[in-house]
């Protein structure tokens, strides 16, 4: 008869035992015992680049260390006559989700109908749900440095940080989204503030904003043959109107050998074109230099574009982009933040003179004018709790 041989079992640490000791059956006191641990155990057998961007088997790794301290405080809690409500399995995950993935805020960053997550403080948070709208959630941080790790973790990578030396950041997450966070002493009623917009493209051809309600089939087929007709083209609305599911509808309509080279501050376009080269901005370190949507735009003059696509134009960019187009760079698409057509307009002259260039207003309206054919405007609108997006004017 074959007999197995055990595994010694895996001892914890002192000062974890001592934490079990005190613990009760609270949830977040089990979390808390087994996070201390099992991050002092994930960082010494896994380097800082496994931890940022884990492979299957990495994860799998850590779910070896995970699992035995998780049983470990079971079983010490069964003998001490504590109860615990949650299984084993979900301490096991949401110990996976605070050193590897988005703590709290997980299972909402992995709904795909939650446009946004709004964080005001460790016990406020709030989603904005793309059929039911603006929802308070019960997830909470246990405190303001969770959130602070969670806006570190998740912005890993983009070599930039939130501490009170730099107690504002803006970054892309692993997704997609975008991350937006301040803290103290920038903010004076809650210790840190966290928005995400999600990275959520729901349309990606001008038949599937048909199908959304957005346009009708006969201003679909007006747009493609728009796109194809090589004019330059402004996508203007207000603050999540779908700006950016507009745009990225009507590249897709282009014809199939243009080369695009595509700007943004944040990455959010996702072309399914062959040629395609996107660029995004840098922010300015010690030993690294800045590059602003207007220094891009620049660079993608020179890379023999068919189509330059801005993603949002926000600031003196906007000198470059109209250059472009009175030059015999056609094509070209960009969204810009405003409240009707006519707000477009004035939002680009603005743009223009934060350039600083002494250009009378008469000069600059016909360099609008002679760049752009078309606008347009879109508008988010609900009926009843339902948000709905149509192109307006």
């Amino acid at each position: 008869m074959q007999t197995q041989t055990r595994q010694p079992k895996r001892k914890i640490s002192p000062a974890a035992a001592a934490m079990m000791e005190r613990a009760d059956d609270d949830r977040e006191d089990v979390l808390t015992i087994v996070l201390t641990e099992a991050r002092e155990r994930i960082q010494t057998q896994m380097t800082p680049s496994q931890i940022e961007d884990p492979s299957d088997e990495d994860m799998r790794l850590a779910e070896g260390v995970i699992r035995p301290l998780v049983d470990s405080v079971f079983s010490r809690s069964l003998h001490g006559g504590r109860r615990i409500t949650q299984s084993q399995d979900e301490v096991v995950r949401q110990v996976v989700d605070e050193i590897f993935g988005f703590g709290p805020l997980a299972p909402y960053l992995a709904d795909a109908e939650v446009e946004e997550v709004i964080v005001n403080g460790p016990g406020d948070v709030a989603i904005i749900h793309a059929s039911r709208g603006k929802e308070k959630t019960g997830a909470k941080f246990r405190g303001a440095m969770e959130v602070q790790n969670f806006v570190n973790r998740a912005a890993a990578g983009g070599g930039r940080w939130l501490d009170k030396a730099n107690p504002k950041l803006d970054a892309r997450m692993r997704d997609g989204s975008r991350l937006h966070a301040i803290m103290a002493p920038l903010t004076v009623n809650v210790p840190i503030a966290v928005t995400i917009r999600r990275h959520r493209i729901v349309a990606r051809t001008l038949e599937d904003l048909t199908k959304l309600g957005t346009i009708t089939p006969l201003a679909a087929e007006f747009l493609r043959i728009a796109v194809q007709g090589r004019l330059n083209l402004v996508v203007a609305g207000g603050t999540a109107s779908g700006k950016t599911n507009f745009l990225n509808a009507m590249s897709n309509a282009a014809a199939e050998g243009d080369r695009f080279i595509i700007v943004e501050d944040t990455p959010e376009l996702q072309v399914d074109k062959e040629d395609v080269v996107q660029l995004t901005t840098r922010e300015g370190a010690e030993d690294a230099q800045a590059y602003t949507m207007a220094d891009l735009i620049i660079e993608a003059l020179r890379m023999r574009p068919d189509r330059i696509i801005t993603g949002e134009a926000r600031g003196p960019e906007v000198v470059d982009v109209l250059m472009a187009a009175n030059t015999g760079h056609d094509g070209q698409m960009l969204t810009v933040h405003a409240n009707s057509t006519r707000d477009v307009i004035q939002r680009l002259e603005t743009m223009y003179l934060l350039r600083g260039a002494n250009v009378p207003l008469v000069a600059i309206r016909r360099q609008v004018a002679d760049a752009f054919q078309l606008i347009l405007f879109i508008k988010r609108v609900f009926i009843g709790k339902k948000q709905r997006r149509f192109v307006t004017q």
